[in-house]
């Protein structure tokens, strides 16, 4: 499968905002140099990261710009450092953001992982003698990872709670 590439344009079947090169770079740029030589393995890592990057959907800012667009990018009504990102515009930051999350997959994290509600918590308490253990309900097993890089990118495109800061 090759990537088709959204340039902002509402191309038709995008399914990555970068470039399988460009991916390329960004990760040589930050040290990491065992990324695969094969194309198709690295599209996978975007793909990857782009079903992350769609999911956050109900936190971006503004509006899809067409009713005819696959992915949530471009968008209209959108503010980055309070400055408008234009209409047609793929912001640099939600690219730098597929390829951090891209760099994760790579490292071998799961960006979205299952958790069944058979699914034991973490143990929260145990007794050696008698042998005592308390897991953590089902509805808190695991925990959501965190990709903290990705997460201080999107920040600049995610919505504000209406909570701010102000100084007297």
């Amino acid at each position: 499968m090759a990537l088709i590439i959204e340039d902002g344009s509402i191309v038709a079947n995008a399914n990555s905002y970068v470039t399988v090169a460009n991916f390329r770079l960004y990760a040589e740029a930050r040290g990491v140099t065992d990324i695969s030589e094969v194309d198709s393995d690295v599209e996978v890592l975007l793909i990857k990261a782009m079903d992350f990057l769609e999911g956050q959907h109900t936190r971006y800012q503004g509006l899809t710009t067409s009713s005819d667009q696959v992915l949530q990018w471009p968008r209209s009504g959108v503010m980055v450092n309070n400055l408008p990102v234009g209409v047609y515009e793929i912001p640099r930051v939600l690219e730098y953001a597929q390829y951090a999350l891209a760099l994760e997959v790579h490292a071998g994290n799961d960006l979205q992982p299952t958790r069944l509600p058979s699914t034991k918590g973490v143990i929260s308490r145990e007794k050696i003698g008698p042998i005592e253990i308390a897991y953590e309900s089902s509805k808190t097993a695991g925990f959501t990872p965190g990709f903290a890089k990705a997460e201080a990118l999107l920040s600049h495109l995610y919505k504000r709670n209406g909570l701010q800061l102000i100084r007297t």
